[in-house]
């Protein structure tokens, strides 16, 4: 099915990695159609609820009708075929100068005309996106943005500042591509935002850390938020004998700023943790990290780097979410 899905701005090249690897994990390899700003279409196999249900950069899941100019809405409006009645939503991204109410009570009354009009209980809700053209689908799931806020780290029973935002841990874990099931670990899970995202999502989620008090606060966190993880005290080269074997790595690892490594440099803590990774990842799985400085991924050499993508944080932090695959 081809799929229209509307992109968080935030990181949007992030949010269009995230979507592209998450329909992979779940429907194996996708094509992507068509890309514009905020806009993916993606022709896949993976069950659009359920890529609702697991993307974390992105707003609404639709089923792809068609893309044209402004001008064509018109007259390709007929060509839509859904159960009525209908209701229509238009949207922009960006500074794009549309009409946005007038593009919906224009699809609307076509439509309309001969499935029905129904604004509170529609049967079929289409949406037409406004980016570098008009891109109209049938609505099939919309993330729930709401309930990552609700998840942020200040609300939780361990606070400690550093952690990632659950939109962005969410990211990070399907970068992974690791399948519903699958065993994931977060070697350095700190308050345990990455694994309680993972096992929110299906996966077979461990945590680790060597902080004995990082472990106990996870505990507590994930208790909170409903999540269930198996956390372990654990140094990163200890993971093949405590761990064993994982399908994906997703981590935020010490920057060597506000977290504690008993000691250890920061560029040593990495050059340990890829030789573990190594231990554990079978050839072509995938390794998803955040790092503050793209130089300690040097030591990396039994990965290949596929991609980064940065997100300013603030003036001493940026942030490049990184994807790796075990060679």
């Amino acid at each position: 099915m081809k799929l229209l899905l509307e992109l968080s701005m935030e990181c949007e090249p992030l949010a269009r990695s995230e979507a592209i690897a998450t329909a992979e994990a779940l429907g194996g390899r996708s094509k992507v159609v068509r890309q514009e700003p905020g806009v993916l279409v993606i022709d896949t196999k993976a069950d659009p609820a359920a890529l609702a249900n697991r993307l974390g950069l992105c707003h609404f899941v639709s089923e792809w009708l068609f893309t044209g100019d402004e001008g064509e809405l018109a007259a390709r409006a007929g060509e839509i075929d859904v159960e009525g009645p209908i209701r229509v939503r238009s949207t922009k991204v960006g500074e794009v100068k549309v009409d946005l109410a007038g593009a919906a009570r224009l699809v609307g009354g076509i439509v309309g005309k001969s499935k029905g009009v129904d604004l509170h209980h529609p049967k079929s809700d289409v949406r037409v996106v406004f980016s570098e053209n008009a891109h109209v689908g049938r609505l099939l799931g919309a993330i729930d943005r709401t309930s990552f806020e609700k998840r942020k780290n200040r609300y939780m029973p361990y606070f400690y500042p550093a952690s990632l935002h659950p939109k962005f841990a969410r990211a990070l874990v399907n970068l992974t591509r690791t399948r519903y099931g699958g065993r994931f670990l977060d070697p350095f899970c700190g308050t345990g935002a990455i694994v309680a995202e993972a096992d929110m999502i299906g996966l077979d989620a461990i945590g680790t850390d060597l902080s004995e008090k990082m472990i106990e606060g996870a505990k507590k966190n994930l208790e909170h938020v409903g999540a269930d993880a198996s956390l372990m005290l654990s140094d990163v080269g200890g993971i093949a004998a405590s761990v064993g074997r994982v399908e994906g790595i997703a981590t935020d690892p010490p920057y060597g700023k506000s977290t504690s490594t008993k000691g250890e440099g920061i560029p040593a803590l990495y050059r340990r943790a890829f030789d573990a990774f190594s231990e554990v990842l079978d050839r072509g799985s995938y390794l998803a990290m955040v790092v503050p400085r793209k130089s300690l991924l040097d030591d990396a050499d039994k990965f290949k780097l596929l991609e980064t993508h940065s997100l300013w944080v603030h003036r001493s932090l940026t942030r490049h979410f990184c994807v790796l695959r075990k060679s």
